[in-house]
């Protein structure tokens, strides 16, 4: 009998350990499920500039596509407007920005003053995304008739880095000039109130200026600069979120296949959402290389830009490539 009454002890106490360790391993997966749920954002805040450049995520968000990918997830996207790359940069600085659409210039300063972005795409390349403007009635033809003229640009962004070469290639200096730093809008009402001589610019500000006839195109990037404007990330938000990156991505490379297969429907978008003439946008259009993939060309281009900007001093310290740009979620994406 007391045999017995000792095996029933036995055999209770491990019935109880067993259903003690059950209820712990149950809690704990409850908390690993509420833990990874509570680690979702509830928000995704994305920079960009309301250009032509932009067309891939200004035509995405008027389709919806974005808010459609991660409504289920009860995610919302809140997009910033800025009106160049810099101010965009700021914004990343001050952790106000989840995702932006950024030139390669301010996306190599930001990563040589250690604010921690990643570039994972393209949203718009191409020799021709910066163009090179003369006003009306003035006789600048090529880079050298720029000597001592007033010539505007945004400082730090793409287009300062093209007006660097194309002074370069007729031995000229930024210190030949007078340098006016302006945003893209105030470069328009300078040609009009004929307050400058020459200009750097992308569009829609670029096409505008000449179908307003305010100014005429004496160059762009051929020969001189493959222009790259980065789809960039908070690194930190990008490594803890490498999902909704990854469904970022897919989101423009639906974008980039819709827009090569509906030319037409796009310029209608764009010139909505800009409200653009139809004529600018066609123009503008015909600029960008819509191609999100991380190539060896943008790597190259982006190797030659750092050296540039660091034999300029415009950087004060050396940017390796691999530190700006990460493939591994384009790759995730299956975009090769």
């Amino acid at each position: 009998m007391v045999v017995v009454k000792k095996i029933f002890s036995i055999v209770a106490i491990l019935l109880i350990s067993i259903f003690a360790f059950s209820g712990c391993g149950q809690t704990n997966n409850t908390s690993s499920s509420k833990k990874q749920s509570d680690s979702k954002p509830k928000e995704i805040n994305i920079g960009f500039q309301p250009g032509i450049n932009h067309s891939l995520l200004i035509i995405a968000k008027n389709k919806g596509w974005f808010d459609e990918e991660f409504k289920k997830d009860n995610i919302k996207i809140k997009f910033q407007s800025f009106v160049s790359g810099p101010p965009m940069i700021e914004a990343f600085a001050g952790g106000k920005l989840d995702v932006g659409e950024v030139g390669d210039q301010p996306s190599i300063q930001a990563r040589a003053n250690n604010i921690d972005i990643k570039a994972v795409g393209v949203y718009a390349a191409g020799y021709k995304l910066n163009s090179i403007l003369a006003a009306t009635g003035s006789n600048i033809k090529s880079a050298k008739d720029l000597k001592g003229k007033k010539v505007a640009v945004t400082v730090g962004s793409s287009a300062h880095i093209l007006l660097v070469r194309y002074l370069a290639s007729a031995g000229l200096k930024e210190s030949d000039i007078k340098l006016v730093n302006l945003q893209p809008p105030d470069i328009k009402t300078a040609f009009t109130s004929k307050d400058i001589d020459a200009a750097v610019v992308w569009d829609p500000y670029a096409s505008s200026i000449e179908y307003e006839k305010t100014a005429k195109l004496i160059g762009d990037g051929t020969n001189l600069k493959y222009d790259i404007n980065f789809i960039i990330v908070d690194n930190d938000f990008a490594k803890k979120n490498p999902d909704i990156v990854k469904r970022l991505l897919k989101v423009y490379k639906k974008t980039e296949d819709w827009v090569k297969a509906n030319p037409d429907e796009a310029t209608n978008i764009m010139a909505k959402e800009l409200k653009l003439n139809k004529v600018v946008v066609q123009k503008g259009l015909s600029r960008e290389d819509f191609d999100i993939r991380l190539t060896d060309e943008v790597t190259n281009s982006l190797s030659s830009t750092i050296k540039t900007l660091r034999q300029n001093k415009t950087i004060r310290k050396d940017v390796k490539v691999d530190e700006l740009v990460d493939k591994t979620y384009l790759n995730a994406a299956g975009i090769k």
